[in-house]
């Protein structure tokens, strides 16, 4: 793979590879021309795919000329436009290799003389991925610089390997919040209802990717720091870097984020509190709805551009919970709150968790919004009145 995140690919990359001769490897692959029009060729990048699919995923580097498995020379692309290119190459997949792949990526890079085309494939969690010919379907595979048909037994366990991680990814979702329902956090908390995000990517459950701790505990950590918290501190434990609000905390902290080694991420932080409009008044207590959209909101931001960055990617699992909300309300505007309740239907809403089919490609808002209505709802109010009715854009409130 030729960078961690497409972003980081540019033209000064493309001739670091070439003047310092970058290998061949399983997962970087270079072509002196762009794919053909004959049905060879579109078999040979049928060929390559998959089996960049059904290994650990990698780049195709079009444009890029290769002597003994080593980068040569730049042989620019300029015949065909890349746009063009691009199309033709994804309608070849398309139609040549089931099931779909999901997540790839194009992108075109301009040096003198023309372009460099790059095909990012991801390790695909939906295979194996099978080239129709004919009739037939065969099943191929990168083995160190060479593709190789795949073994039964290998097709078995890629049949069975998707249902296997993402069965232990909503396994660790699971402990992680029945841990937080009995308040055994790694830093203590404010007592109060807590609102908690988790996020599991499938490559860092495989062991396929993990983040460089010392650089999340050095750096990073600052992306993890919420907006209200006046300073911070961390500290590495046994899962992995917890950061966390300092000054004093007789009563617990308002919150923490924690990035464990395998790059799965998780953050916690009080979700409500009580609230008298006057002294004779009876106390209630409330779920700041907006508080709740923002915070969610800009959490998996956080932790899609941090997965970015430490280059984690694939498919991911992400779940939102409210946890101890009874007697809770949802506060949605000072008029509502006194005009009728809005109470949660029970201790603990855990909306049921979204796949995120690449990391590379998530939508925030695609993500964030079909789990804040599911939270709604469990206050009996119909959807997040902080995205817009018709367009789902986001678009919260004014605060109140």
């Amino acid at each position: 793979m030729l960078a961690p995140s497409v972003t980081a690919i540019n033209a000064d990359l493309i001739a670091k590879v070439c003047s310092s001769g970058w290998p061949e490897s399983i997962s970087l692959e270079f072509k002196r021309d762009a794919p053909g029009y004959s049905d060879k060729d579109k078999h040979e990048l049928l060929k390559d795919v998959s089996a960049l699919a059904n290994a650990d995923g990698g780049d195709i580097v079009f444009g890029i000329n290769e002597a003994n498995g080593v980068a040569s020379e730049l042989t620019p692309i300029f015949l065909e436009d890349a746009d063009s290119l691009s199309r033709r190459i994804n309608q070849t997949i398309e139609s040549g290799i089931e099931p779909r792949i999901l997540g790839l990526q194009f992108i075109s890079i301009d040096v003198e003389g023309g372009y460099v085309f790059v095909v990012r494939v991801p390790a695909s969690f939906l295979g194996p991925h099978a080239i129709k010919v004919n009739n037939n379907r065969r099943f191929v595979m990168r083995n160190g610089t060479s593709t190789s048909d795949m073994t039964f037994d290998q097709i078995r366990l890629a049949f069975d390997r998707t249902a296997t991680l993402a069965e232990r990814a909503r396994s660790l979702v699971f402990e992680r919040i029945e841990l937080l329902k009995q308040r055994l956090t790694p830093k203590p908390l404010i007592i109060g209802p807590i609102k908690a995000i988790h996020f599991v990517p499938l490559n860092g459950i495989a062991g396929k990717q993990k983040p460089n701790l010392q650089e999340i505990y050095s750096e990073d950590f600052i992306k993890l720091i919420e907006p209200d918290w006046s300073s911070a501190g961390r500290v590495f434990n046994l899962d992995g870097v917890v950061v966390y609000p300092g000054g004093r905390s007789d009563e617990g902290h308002y919150g923490y984020a924690l990035m464990f080694r395998s790059g799965v991420m998780e953050s916690a932080s009080l979700g409500g509190g009580g609230y008298q409009r006057h002294s004779s008044e009876t106390e209630r207590f409330y779920v700041w709805s907006l508080d709740m959209t923002k915070y969610f909101r800009e959490r998996t931001s956080t932790f899609l551009n941090l997965a970015k960055k430490q280059g984690i990617s694939g498919p991911a699992i992400i779940s939102f919970s409210l946890l101890h909300v009874t007697n809770y309300e949802l506060g949605i505007d000072s008029n509502q709150m006194f005009r009728r309740s809005a109470k949660a239907d029970r201790d603990h809403l855990i909306a049921p968790e979204l796949w995120i089919d690449n990391l590379e490609t998530a939508d925030i808002d695609d993500v964030v919004r079909p789990l804040l209505d599911t939270l709604w709802q469990g206050f009996g109010v119909e959807r997040c009145l902080d995205f817009d009715a018709i367009t789902g854009a986001y678009k919260p409130r004014p605060d109140y």
